[in-house]
């Protein structure tokens, strides 16, 4: 009887903490986290594909005021750095290739620019530190042409850390691939267009995630970009955000 009581002791013991409810940890990074760390990718105060669209459209001009020659590539070494002040801070070192083509008439049609590119941004949502590739094929440069059409793929990947958790830091890599997207030729704003965003990583305190989405380019520099059936209205210059 006394090892009965022993055992059915034990058993009532072993169910209680055997029921003990676990810690629930979430595995990924919120959708808000997700869209701060792409439109750092998109807009113009952490040196995104709005600034990189805008030194493509200079160069389109430069390519043919200077009468570059049908065929041949140009070579390009810089340095971007944010303007003392500014409510974001980047440094970016950029080497851009720039090749010409011409049309059946021998007059420029469009530029294919390849680029690689390292630096920083620090904004009030995340610091990240990233490098990367793109290609972007301007058309357009027609004298008949109005407007520039831009197409391409812009990717890159690097560590990060989230101002609203500082002790969250992690990776992660971004693809953003865009689609006819139609920029002003005299101010080198971007009129519309679209793009296909994913980014992919991980966190030390909340394992791996990935969300992917669009982006659709709506003029006046401003963007609405869909993640994960969440909405967000983003300023291309500012990189505000705004969660619909």
């Amino acid at each position: 009887m006394k090892f009965f009581k022993l055992s059915f002791i034990a058993m009532v013991l072993f169910g209680a903490i055997s029921c003990k409810k676990p810690n629930i940890v979430s595995l990924n990074i919120t959708t808000d986290d997700a869209a701060s760390i792409l439109s750092g990718s998109l807009t113009s105060d952490s040196y995104g594909v709005n600034n990189i669209s805008t030194d493509i459209s200079l160069y389109a001009q430069t390519a043919i005021s200077s009468n570059q020659t049908c065929g041949s590539t140009q070579l390009d070494t810089l340095i971007r750095r944010s303007q003392p002040g500014s409510s974001a801070d980047y440094y970016y070192k950029l080497i851009y290739s720039h090749k010409l083509t011409c049309n059946i008439s021998n007059a420029p049609d469009n530029i294919t620019n390849n680029l690689s590119f390292s630096g920083n941004y620090n904004n009030a949502r995340l610091s990240l530190t990233n490098s990367g590739t793109t290609t972007f094929t301007i058309a357009g440069l027609t004298t008949t042409a109005t407007v520039y059409s831009l197409n391409g793929e812009y990717k890159c990947s690097g560590t990060f850390k989230l101002k609203s958790d500082t002790t969250n830091v992690g990776s992660a890599s971004i693809d953003i691939v865009t689609k006819n997207v139609v920029i002003n030729k005299a101010t080198q704003v971007v009129n519309s267009g679209t793009a296909t965003v994913i980014v992919t990583g991980s966190t030390q305190k909340r394992g791996d995630f990935t969300y992917n989405g669009t982006v659709t380019f709506n003029g006046n520099s401003m963007a609405t970009m869909v993640i994960n059936g969440s909405t967000y209205t983003i300023s291309l210059l500012t990189g505000n955000i705004t969660k619909k």
